[in-house]
Formats: C-alpha cells, sequence, structure tokens
C-alpha cells in the first residue's frame, strides 16, 4: 500500500511540476522585464559625461497592449541620448500602426537608429511605410548605411547592415565615410560577423569599429541551465551577452519578445543599457 501511495506522490508532484512550469513558461516569464546594464571602455577617464545608448531587440510586435506600454515607459526613464532597434520589431505586416504607436510614445527627444531583422522580410512589411513612419519620430533606418551622432564635442557613427536573409554590406555601409576612433556596428544576426566577405573583412580592419550589437537569438527562448536547445537559423555559435571575436566584441542581446513558440524559459526579456565613454 505504502509503495502504491508513494507513486502517486511521485507522479502528483511531476504533474504539479509541469503545471507551474507551463503557467511560467507562458505566462510569467515572457512578461518580465530587466535591463542589462553595461560599461563600455570604462578605462577611459575623461570629464565628460558618457553616451548613454538603449537596445531594443526581438520585440516581435504583436499588438500594443499593458506588456508594450511597460517597454516605453521603461526605455523612456532610462533617459538615453541613443535608441537603436535592432530588428525584427514587428511579427507581422498589419501590425504596423501598433509599432507606429510603439514608436510615437518614446521620447521624441532621443536620437534614434534602426535595423532590419529577418521578420521584417518574412512578414513582408512594407518597407516603404515603415520608412516613412520611422522618419516621423526621429528615427533613421539603417540599411547598409551609416549616420554620425553628435552630441557636443561627442561624436559616434553608427552603421547598420542588412539582415542575413537580405544583402547586408559593410563595405557598401562605409562608402565615403570617414573612419572614427568611436564606431558601432548594428547587426540583427550576430552571425553575420563570421560570415562577412573578404572585401568586408578588409573594410572592417580599416575601420575598426569596436562594438557590435546584435539580437535575433532570444538567448534560446528556452535555456535549460545553460543548454539551449532550439536557436533560430543564423545564429551562428552565439546566444546571448558578450562575445570576442577576432575582430570585435560582440553583444547579443535576448531581446523583448517570443517567437514561434510562445514561450520563454531561463532567458527573461529584456532592454540593453550602455554607457560608452567616448575616445
Amino acid at each position: 500500500m505504502w509503495k502504491i501511495r508513494k507513486k502517486r506522490y511521485i507522479l502528483l508532484f511531476i504533474v504539479t511540476f509541469l503545471a507551474l512550469l507551463a503557467i511560467y513558461a507562458f505566462s510569467i516569464e515572457p512578461s518580465l522585464l530587466v535591463v542589462a546594464r553595461y560599461r563600455l571602455n570604462p578605462e577611459i577617464t575623461t570629464n565628460q559625461d558618457s553616451l548613454k545608448i538603449v537596445q531594443i531587440s526581438d520585440l516581435h510586435l504583436k499588438k500594443f497592449n499593458h506588456r508594450t506600454q511597460q517597454i516605453v515607459e521603461q526605455v523612456n526613464q532610462l533617459h538615453p541620448d541613443i535608441i537603436v532597434l535592432t530588428g525584427d520589431s514587428i511579427d507581422k505586416a498589419d501590425q504596423i500602426n501598433g509599432y507606429d504607436r510603439f514608436l510615437s510614445l518614446l521620447d521624441r527627444k532621443i536620437t534614434k537608429y534602426a535595423i532590419l531583422g529577418n521578420w521584417e522580410y518574412k512578414s513582408k512589411v512594407d518597407l516603404a511605410t515603415l520608412t516613412k513612419i520611422y522618419n516621423t519620430y526621429d528615427c533613421r533606418l539603417l540599411v547598409n548605411e551609416s549616420a554620425l551622432y553628435q552630441k557636443g564635442n561627442q561624436r559616434l557613427l553608427i552603421t547598420g547592415v542588412d539582415d542575413l536573409v537580405g544583402e547586408p554590406n559593410l563595405t557598401k555601409s562605409l562608402q565615403n565615410i570617414s573612419p572614427n576612433p568611436n564606431h558601432l556596428l548594428l547587426s540583427h544576426s550576430p552571425a553575420y560577423i563570421d560570415e562577412i566577405s573578404t572585401d568586408e573583412l578588409k573594410t572592417l580592419g580599416e575601420y575598426k569599429p569596436q562594438y557590435m550589437l546584435s539580437g535575433h537569438t532570444h538567448g534560446g527562448q528556452i535555456s535549460l541551465f545553460g543548454f539551449t536547445p532550439i536557436r533560430p537559423p543564423r545564429s551562428g555559435n552565439y546566444v546571448s551577452g558578450w562575445y570576442q571575436t577576432n575582430s570585435i566584441d560582440v553583444y547579443v542581446s535576448k531581446g523583448l519578445g517570443i517567437s514561434v513558440l510562445p514561450i520563454r524559459i531561463g532567458t527573461v526579456p529584456e532592454i540593453s543599457y550602455f554607457e560608452w565613454f567616448l575616445k
């Protein structure tokens, strides 16, 4: 009799655990939000303030809701100088109005730059309309292009390449652009840095951007004690956090949304916040 009861208790425990895990994975963790904070070039000692950059990645907007409002409020409270949106912002083309609303609530005084992810292509978002919306809210869409941000004496060159499902081209992005000692590269898929052409590699060596900000992986969405059984194509060997490559330091954001599987386990959604002490 005791053995039967013991088996029942074990079975009840397992069922209860799996039920609670499912509730957490589907309803709780995807709604959480953390701010991942980093200091770039902290060894530089100057009297000037750092440049504050917020990265929003993989929003995968399905509809504007309380969760989206929460993200907007958190970003505005950080008071960044620059916001970079590193792709996969929209999950479906018919949600572009919701994304318009999201952008409209971000502080208008903050300069913004955006790049494309694979889902902007996959969902067949009208890029002309998307570009127009970005322009409305002081956000420049960089598709193999560069822009020079300046605040007082601070200057930062920002280069955005197309996603790997498009035609990324670093050489084209920097055509007729002068090198800058403070240079940020944006690429939605971190694997881009491993797949660049010989010409792009030469350009990378000439311009020497210090950091590349990416997303795409969602940290795997499911991470079991560091093991990520599933990652999207074109993730390379990247999951989340910092990576040192032979040519550039890469940061991979866990992103904010969910895709394909509507769950997150061990990969709490994040807003990335960087304090960059410029040279």
